[in-house]
Order: structure tokens, then C-alpha cells, then sequence
């Protein structure tokens, strides 16, 4: 559920509008009826069991030719790999394109409407598994080109989908620089990065006339590189090209460069995510005349921070895409305004990401659709004759009409700090003291939950548990001084939001205060295990999944022997991310004095990177856990 107050968008002329209709929750089981049928398990009462929650996810994205008349999507194999297909809408035909025995395709983008390019990650190599590489392809599969090589290196256990490029795909912002099908890439040789024009076809590289150590750039409509940002003795530097012609238009330290952000340049505007003396970004026109921001920013989100994606044609900005709560859009473009309103008015209770092939020759958008009920549903939308089709979904066994509502709070922390925190309670909870689980993000300073669908919320609250996701100080994304606030503060402050989020949700009845665990990978199971330490009287047992073991050399490591909560760590044998031997050594010291100190160890392997045994395995083993310990009695 999303309360209409949680942002509200400013642009030009300081129009305001709620992100969702107050009715958005009693819409969005009749939004799910309005989309596409998907198939769901027969039985309705059963618990819905953990490998459905957990096995790789189905269809994960859907994006149209720059004509329209192609839309490339990524979906499951019968052989359980992720690969691309390309779907001829005039056709209805679809291309297996990229379909690996040995990897799964990760980023795809269209290049021209005859070419893409993909990622492929999890690559088996005997029994390691390979970090991504870049390669492009034709629409009809044929003429592929490693445009990256695939590197060996082992992967966490509990890694999730997903990778990033060696050799960058694309400038993250703006325009795509897509001339006869060259890639504008940073590519990195015997550790010197450079910014080169990379043809698909022939690989031959030519070197972009760019400043010294370019790390973000953008083109501009006609291809040519306007806007790089280097970084220069701990400073992040910002350039414009004018008739190829360098000059520096800003200068910020470079632990502070994200309160400076190129988005896009257009006809002659630069647009930016900056703060420009305030708590939260926002977007901004700069005069490159001035090298000033304007004063009023176009688009702004109280209470969080506005980093947008700008949503481009091949001539025009269109608008832009940003995240508060969920993900909002700003349309400037009046028929994808009009668009948007038509496939809200049939989707309601979604949010609805629509989007359009950049040189559109159709009537066709592709429509993203999520909920916090309900995973990625993609449809291609007939702007004239109103009709969808299902392109696929995530989890398409799973009904939404079982699922939990969330909804975004605030409370007050001890030294009055407010602190956001997403909670969920299970599906027909009526405000009652529930046994609840805390899950703490994976790293301090990024957000750890959104408005969405997630598979560890959702699996814990169909087991009957309240879940709390904390956003304490130090996170990115709700203003710079929560973000600041969090500074040296891990394991100290920063945890005592943690406790003050449970002392929150049993002041308001939600939370049984005898029956809360806490629990997170990452930074997360540090800071279950620091709970567990500091604020036993809160929190009844912890959970750690390849959790870091030493963080800021904290002195309170120490003592992890007088942790006496029951407490269950799992850790991989090829952990890299964080050392197998160090979470050993996190439950041999505890286990010592406490008999209630679990263990779990998995090996990752190529079939369960297929199967994902060992995901489905430790989530039935945590639900195990917590039954034994705050059952849902």
C-alpha cells in the first residue's frame, strides 16, 4: 500500500501531483485482474511452497527496436539458462537469439533495429562460475561478436541474478551512442581506462578525443560527446566539449560527487541531479554559459533524493524516471503523457513503466508492471486498437491476490532523527502483535528495499511474520544529512535505528516484542550479529547468510563470544566476497558458550546456479528456524 503523501513531484511551474491514487491498495487486486491472464497454483490454502518463492525468476525484461516492430526478451530455457529472444510483433513469431548451455544473458540493448548487445554472466568454466562479458548479436542470431571476453572467477552462494559488464555497455544516462552500430564503451587495458568508439561488427577501436581518467560522459543527439566526468586527485571534474574544445564546468571532492550528476544534453541544455544547497536532489537545468545552476529545480521528490534515468527518443527528451517510494515518472512529452494515463486507467493499482522504441514507426509500448503483491509483468500495449499481450512475468505461478501488503513509514529514532522504514504485515493482519523479522539491507549506504515485489518479504510473510526493513542513517537516497548522519556510525547509531524501528512497531501494536528476530546478508548480517550483541533485550535470535565478518576493525568483534540469542549463519566454501573461514570463526567463537548457534555451509555449483537448490534450501532452513524460536503460533 502507498499513502498518496509519501512524495510529492514538482515540475516547471511547480505543478504538484500525488505519485498514486489513495484507493491505490483497493485497486490493486482489481488491477491484477485487468492484466493479462497468468497461471497459478490451483490450491489456494496450502502454503505457497519456498521454490517458488526462490527458483530463478521466468521472464525478466522486454524492450522494443528503436522501430517498434521488434521487441527483444529475457526469459527462462527449458535448460533453466537465462536467454534473449526476439519477438517479431508483425510476424508473432519469436527468434531464440542468445541461448547458452553454459551461461545466461544479463543486459541487453538494442543497437540499431538489426542489432543488439548482451551480457552474459554465470559462465561455466568447470566448476567456477565467469564474470560477465559483452558480446553483440543480429536480431536473427547470427554474426555474433565478443565484443568483451568472459573472465573466470568464482561467485558467492547467495548471489542473486544479475551482473555487471567489464567493458561498460553504455553511458548510464542520455543518449545512447549507437552510429553504424559502434558501442561508446570505457575500456579498460593493463589498468588505463579509455573512452573508445567500439565497432560491433569489426572490433576495431578508435579512441574518443576525451580528459584524462573519464569514468561518465554523455552524447548528444547527433552522437558527438559532449559532457565527461573524470576523476582528478580525489575529485570528480566535470567537462562540456564545445566545438571540441574541453572546459571545466564543475569541481566537487569525489566522496561528494553525487551531488552533482550529468543526466542529459539536449539542444544546447544540460540536465543535472544536484542538491543545490538543499537536503534532497533534484533535477536542474545548468546554464553552460554560467556554469550556475537554475535556481528552481524541474523535478523534485520530498523526502528523497531525485536521481533519474532521462527517457529519450533519438531527437528529444522525453522525460524522466526516477524512485521514491516506487518508481515515478515525469512525461513532457504530451502523447506519452496521454499514453501513461490510458494504461493507468486499465492497470490500476500497479505501478506501470511504459516505453516506446526510440524511432517508433508503431503503435506499440512495452508496459513494465509491479506492485508490492504483484512481480514484473510485461505486456506490449496497441495504443490504437487497446489491445495486450502478454509478453511473460517473474513469477508467474504465484498469485498476487496471496500476497502482503507494504506500505512506507517513518518513525522517530532515539536522538530524534526521522527514519524511513518499509513495512509489511502478512495477508489479512489486523493490526496485532505479530512475531516480526527485521531485514537489514546488504550495504550501509544503499537503499534496501523499494515499493516492489520481493521474494525473502513475501516468503516471510506468507509464513504469518511481520517484516521491517529499517533504512537507518548513512542510506543514500532520503537527503544528505541522513546520508552524512551515518558516517563512522556502523555498529553504533546505526544501530540503534535498527532497535528503534522494533521499539516503533510494538509502540503501534504491530510487533509482539517477545518474538523478533533479525537477520541479512552482507552488511545485513553483521548487523544482525552486532544486534545480538548490543540489543539482546530486543531481539529474541539473529540470522546471517554470508554475512561480513570484520567491518571498520569494530571493537566489539571481540566479544562475540558472549552472543547467548539463538543465532543461524550460513556461509559459502567459495565465498569471495567475504571469507568462509572468517564467518567460521563468527560461529565457532558464539557456539562455544552457546548451544543454540547454528551452522549451515553450501558449495555453489553450475546446476544450482541453474536449479538454485541452495537459495530454496537455506530459506526452508531459516523458515525452520524461526518457527522454532517466534513461531507464528
Amino acid at each position: 500500500m502507498r499513502a498518496s503523501t509519501c512524495a510529492i513531484v514538482q515540475f516547471f511551474s511547480n505543478y504538484n501531483y500525488a505519485l498514486m491514487k489513495e484507493t491505490l491498495r483497493a485497486l490493486a487486486i482489481a488491477g491484477s485482474l485487468l492484466l493479462p491472464a497468468i497461471a497459478v497454483a490451483d490450491d489456494t490454502t496450502a502454503p505457497i511452497p519456498a521454490s517458488s518463492f526462490f527458483q530463478r525468476p521466468d521472464t525478466t525484461g522486454a524492450q522494443l527496436s528503436p522501430n517498434g516492430r521488434f521487441v527483444a526478451i529475457r526469459t527462462l530455457s527449458p535448460q533453466g539458462r537465462t536467454m534473449l529472444i526476439v519477438y517479431d510483433i508483425n510476424e508473432q513469431k519469436s527468434t531464440a537469439v542468445a541461448n547458452f548451455s553454459n551461461a545466461d544473458v544479463d543486459l541487453v540493448r538494442w543497437l540499431s533495429d538489426q542489432r543488439l548487445t548482451f551480457t552474459v554472466i554465470n559462465v561455466d568454466h568447470g566448476k567456477d562460475i565467469g564474470k560477465p562479458g559483452l558480446y553483440a548479436i543480429d536480431r536473427d542470431g547470427k554474426r555474433q561478436t565478443a565484443v568483451s571476453q568472459t573472465l573466470v572467477g568464482k561467485r558467492s552462494f547467495a548471489e542473486g541474478d544479475g551482473g555487471a559488464a567489464r567493458v561498460s555497455q553504455a553511458t548510464v544516462h542520455g543518449f545512447p551512442f549507437t552510429k553504424e552500430e559502434t558501442m561508446q564503451v570505457i575500456e579498460v587495458t593493463d589498468g588505463a581506462e579509455a573512452l573508445v568508439n567500439l565497432n560491433t561488427r569489426s572490433r576495431l577501436r578508435r579512441k574518443v578525443n576525451a580528459p584524462f581518467g573519464t569514468y561518465g560522459w554523455l552524447v548528444d543527439a547527433d552522437g558527438k560527446t559532449r559532457i565527461a566526468t573524470a576523476r582528478r586527485g580525489g575529485r570528480s571534474v566535470t567537462f562540456f566539449s564545445d566545438k571540441d574544445n574541453w572546459r571545466q564546468i564543475d569541481s566537487r571532492d569525489e566522496r561528494d560527487a553525487s551531488s552533482f550528476e550529468p543526466l542529459l544534453y539536449v539542444d544546447g541544455t544540460l540536465y543535472v541531479s544536484a542538491r543545490n544547497g538543499t537536503d534532497e536532489a533534484g533535477i536542474y537545468r545548468f546554464d553552460l554559459a554560467k556554469n550556475t545552476l537554475e535556481a528552481t529545480p524541474l523535478v523534485s521528490a520530498p523526502g528523497f533524493d531525485t536521481v533519474a534515468d532521462a527517457i529519450v527518443s533519438d531527437t528529444k527528451l522525453l522525460g524522466f524516471r526516477f524512485a521514491t517510494d516506487a518508481d515515478a515518472t515525469v512525461w513532457y512529452d504530451e502523447r506519452m503523457k496521454a499514453i501513461q494515463q490510458e494504461v493507468d486507467a486499465l492497470l490500476p493499482g500497479t505501478v506501470n513503466n511504459i516505453s516506446r522504441g526510440r524511432a517508433s514507426e508503431t503503435p506499440y509500448v512495452v508496459v513494465d508492471s509491479y506492485s508490492d503483491i504483484r512481480n514484473h509483468t510485461y505486456t506490449l500495449y496497441d495504443t490504437d486498437t487497446k489491445k495486450q499481450v502478454l509478453l511473460g512475468g517473474a513469477t508467474p505461478k504465484i498469485d498476487p491476490a496471496r500476497m502482503a501488503d507494504m506500505t512506507l513509514d517513518r518513525y522517530k529514532a532515539r536522538d530524534g532523527r526521522q527514519i524511513p522504514v518499509f513495512m509489511t504485515l502478512p495477508k489479512g493482519a489486523v493490526q496485532k502483535r505479530l512475531p516480526t523479522v527485521v531485514l537489514v539491507g546488504a550495504e550501509p549506504r544503499r537503499r534496501s528495499a523499494k515499493w516492489l515485489w520481493d521474494a525473502e518479504v513475501q516468503f516471510l510473510a506468507s509464513r504469518g511474520y511481520a517484516v521491517l526493513q529499517p533504512e537507518p542513517r548513512g542510506v543514500k537516497g532520503f537527503g544528505r544529512a541522513h546520508a552524512e548522519a551515518g558516517i563512522g556510525q556502523w555498529g553504533r547509531a546505526v544501530q540503534d535505528d535498527i532497535a528503534d524501528a522494533v521499539k516503533w512497531a510494538v509502540a503501534n501494536g504491530y510487533t509482539d516484542p517477545a518474538r523478533v528476530c533479525i537477520a541479512g546478508t552482507g552488511y545485513g548480517g553483521y548487523a544482525a550479529m552486532m544486534a545480538l550483541l548490543r540489543d539482546a533485550d530486543t531481539f529474541r535470535c539473529g540470522i546471517s547468510w554470508s554475512g561480513m565478518t570484520s567491518f571498520e576493525k569494530n571493537p566489539e568483534d571481540a566479544k562475540l563470544k558472549n552472543i547467548t540469542r539463538p543465532v543461524l549463519l550460513a556461509y559459502g566454501t567459495g565465498d569471495e566476497a567475504v571469507g568462509y573461514k572468517e564467518g567460521l570463526r563468527f560461529y565457532k567463537e558464539p557456539r562455544a558458550g552457546n548451544a543454540q548457534a547454528e551452522w549451515l555451509e553450501y558449495t555453489s555449483t553450475v546446476d544450482d546456479w541453474k536449479t538454485r537448490k541452495n537459495r530454496i534450501d537455506l530459506w526452508q532452513r531459516i523458515e525452520d528456524f524461526l518457527a522454532r524460536h517466534i513461531g507464528t503460533r
